[in-house]
């Protein structure tokens, strides 16, 4: 049985280049990147997943503190750390398109212990759905594609009707926490029916002011959800 790196380049075999580097190899990631992808360690937050510093914890998370409320989720889980590496990944997927990474992605966040945990229970799996703009430009929806690789993994039901934007807005990349908010605020919209009474697990690519997943969690709390909690690639 594989373990350690080879089990990881095992899940993400695919002919081509590395989509972090660009070098040419077997796999999405090659086997140098994919051990610079940092997992989140130490002490974390258990509303928003954020690693507490040692000034912080005196104080309280800085992310939870700065948004300054509690989020409408209830926890959140990441993979790995956004910097680096993994950025160069997420940027892949969603600038240079590598839709070819999510699946396999998807099925290493379902294999991932403090993720998968998540998984308990069976909650239906929704995604953070994308600009009509972004969707249209890329041609694929990385969240879905990233909630979809989960759900097969983990024979959780994926529901990708529960959630839907109200309005478009711009990108928030560049944006201050407040404009974010601002922006993210009442953008979404869930269906009643596909939601109603379940526990909902929100999937994303990245979590970073939290703006984006509270504003989806509050619609889905609105439209009946007993409870939503949160999963990203990177934090």
């Amino acid at each position: 049985m594989a373990s350690g790196a080879s089990a990881s380049l095992l899940d993400l075999l695919l002919p081509g280049r590395c989509a972090a580097c660009g070098a040419a190899c077997g796999a999405a990631l090659c086997a140098e990147c994919l051990r610079r992808c940092a997992a989140p360690s130490g002490p974390a937050c258990e509303r928003c997943g954020e690693r507490w510093t040692r000034a912080e914890r005196a104080g309280g998370c800085g992310r939870c503190l700065r948004f300054g409320r509690p989020f409408a989720f209830a926890t959140a889980a990441a993979l790995w750390r956004y910097r680096g590496t993994v950025r160069a990944l997420v940027h892949a997927f969603k600038y240079g398109g590598r839709p070819d990474v999510l699946a396999p992605l998807g099925a290493r966040l379902a294999r991932d212990p403090r993720c998968a945990a998540l998984a308990v229970g069976r909650p239906l799996v929704v995604a953070v759905p994308a600009r009509a703009a972004s969707r249209r430009r890329r041609g694929y929806d990385q969240a879905r594609e990233l909630a979809v690789g989960f759900a097969r993994a983990t024979g959780l039901p994926f529901e990708g009707g529960a959630l839907r934007r109200r309005r478009q807005g711009g990108p928030q990349t560049g944006r201050s926490r407040a404009r974010r908010r601002a922006q993210a605020a009442g953008a979404y919209r869930a269906r009643a029916y596909r939601v109603l009474g379940r526990r909902v697990l929100l999937v994303d690519d990245v979590l970073s002011t939290g703006a984006t997943a509270d504003a989806c969690a509050q619609a889905l709390l609105e439209a009946g959800a007993s409870r939503v909690d949160v999963l990203v690639l990177a934090t």
